[in-house]
């Protein structure tokens, strides 16, 4: 099955609700942009209820302090990192990193020899102030048929109606959501994850 993330958790309930549902990562926003921002204290309570998931946190301009602070406290697997990656980054965060680009944007692609060293790239819209959570989609026809040499994680603007449109064009290794399985922002819907955990597995039997 491809992968889900869950991103931007807030609360106890809908973390256990994504691993529940077989989420494969759960997502902390440490990024001051995000109206989903959570703090270290609380993403550590958030991932003491964590069963079976990687622990994922978002940043955009934070520093190396803040990054390792979060990482010890919510004991993070991966940092997501909404920024241009740099050999400094690979140096200094001492788990491994998930980079980022904005579909349209190939200067942000890292180059192969940063780009093998991280735990996959994903793409996001580059809509919407860059550190996810927008609702916003982009053309998936971007990534139809390219190759990567780690693995691959989609998001933007996905939900239950298009999640299996972008599967069937990109084949990602994962695919990341935040608002598209929401009530409001930080706060996740269960019939809205059900919906979209259903239509990744269906999407996954189609593509076969």
């Amino acid at each position: 099955m491809t992968e889900v993330k869950v991103c931007g958790l807030t609360r106890e309930e809908d973390v256990r609700a994504a691993c529940d549902l077989g989420a494969a990562y759960v997502g902390f926003n440490f990024s001051a942009r995000s109206p989903r921002r959570v703090s270290p204290a609380r993403a550590r309570r958030l991932a003491a209820v964590v069963d079976g998931a990687r622990r994922v946190g978002v940043f955009v301009d934070e520093t190396y302090r803040e990054i390792e602070d979060a990482v010890a406290q919510a004991s993070l697997d991966l940092v997501q990192v909404h920024r241009r990656l740099t050999e400094e980054d690979l140096h200094h965060v001492w788990v491994p990193v998930l980079a980022v680009a904005h579909a349209g944007r190939a200067g942000e692609i890292p180059p192969p020899e940063l780009l093998q060293r991280c735990a996959g790239i994903l793409f996001d819209s580059s809509s919407g102030g860059g550190f996810g959570g927008t609702g916003v989609t982009f053309d998936w026809t971007l990534l139809e048929t390219r190759t990567w040499p780690v693995p691959l994680f989609v998001a933007g603007g996905l939900h239950a109606g298009n999640v299996g449109d972008s599967i069937a064009r990109t084949r990602p290794a994962a695919v990341d959501v935040a608002s598209g399985v929401e009530s409001s922002p930080g706060v996740k819907d269960r019939a809205k994850m059900e919906g979209f955990f259903a239509a990744v597995r269906e999407a996954d039997a189609r593509c076969r």
